[in-house]
This record gives C-alpha cells, sequence and structure tokens, in this order.
C-alpha cells in the first residue's frame, strides 16, 4: 500500500468512532497507520530498498514497540502544547491507555494492508524472512482511494450534520 492509503485507512477508522476515545485519537490512528514504513529511510544509509522494506517494522517486534512509542510522542506533545498554553482547549482530554490502544489498532492496520497487495510483506521478520502477499490488490489502488476518500468526506459531512 502507498502511504495515502495507510492515511486514509487510518482517517476510516477514526471516522468510525474510534478518535472519540481519546484526545489526539485521529492523528494517533493516521500515524500510526503509517509508522511500520520508517523502514523507507533505510535507503538514505545506502541500503538497499528491498533489503530492509516490509521487514523488521513490519514484524511482531515492531507491532508491539511502535505503538508504545509513538503513544509517549502523542503523550509527550500534548503535554507539551499545555505548558506552552497552545493546547486548543476543544480537545478532549488525552487518556493514555486509549491512546494506546488506538495507536496499536492503526499500527496493525498497517501490515494487515500490505499483506492484501501483490507486493507482500515480511509478517515474521526478523523470526523468519519469508515474504506473504493476498495477491487482491495493486500497491497504488485508485478504487480504493476512491472508495476510502468518499467514505471519509461522506462520514465528516454527516457528523457535522450531527
Amino acid at each position: 500500500m502507498d502511504n495515502l492509503t495507510h492515511s486514509m485507512i487510518g482517517a476510516a477508522l477514526g471516522q468510525a468512532g474510534l478518535k472519540k476515545l481519546s484526545g489526539l485519537g485521529m492523528p494517533t490512528l493516521i500515524i500510526a497507520a503509517n509508522i511500520p514504513d520508517l523502514d523507507a529511510a533505510c535507503t538514505v544509509y545506502g541500503i538497499q530498498s528491498l533489503e530492509m522494506r516490509r521487514g523488521l517494522t513490519h514484524g511482531p517486534i515492531a507491532m508491539l514497540v511502535l505503538p508504545v512509542l509513538l503513544t509517549a510522542i502523542m503523550i509527550g506533545f500534548d503535554r507539551w502544547q499545555a505548558r506552552r498554553g497552545k493546547r486548543p482547549e476543544a480537545r478532549a482530554p488525552v487518556r493514555p491507555w486509549h491512546l494506546l490502544l488506538l495507536a496499536f489498532i492503526g499500527t496493525l492496520s498497517h501490515p494487515a494492508f500490505d499483506w492484501l497487495n501483490n507486493y507482500g510483506v515480511r509478517l515474521l521478520e526478523p523470526f523468519a524472512s519469508t515474504w506473504y502477499h493476498g495477491d487482491s490488490i495493486f500497491i497504488i489502488d485508485v478504487w480504493m482511494w476512491a472508495a476510502l476518500i468518499g467514505g471519509y468526506l461522506w462520514s465528516r459531512a454527516a457528523e457535522r450534520r450531527g
């Protein structure tokens, strides 16, 4: 999956009601849905992209560590804004355990949707380097974009109408 699709999956999860669990729920879901793609930075260090992509940051250890790190960052961001007096008053209070749950859901959505495409993902890295793929959609799928973006916009419009 491309990152637009992962972002829209996080946004769709939020619009489905999960964003109401905690302040910063929506941004946490969107970031979490993309965070396993941190491995894309390996190209900066000269490592071949396919050598590292969709491996370690998509495996079981990362699925446990990344949500915890993201939650800590989001809580830190909320506290930093509060200290500076820049925290929006309309934002719901940040509930750490709920935020952690959202981070887990968003992070787990990433390999689940990467698995659906023809490129695949190494779900068990670093324990096994086997590639798994569902072969049901291409990495960039215009129809999935249309469905996710359309569903999100429809839901936002309904939310604004009450």
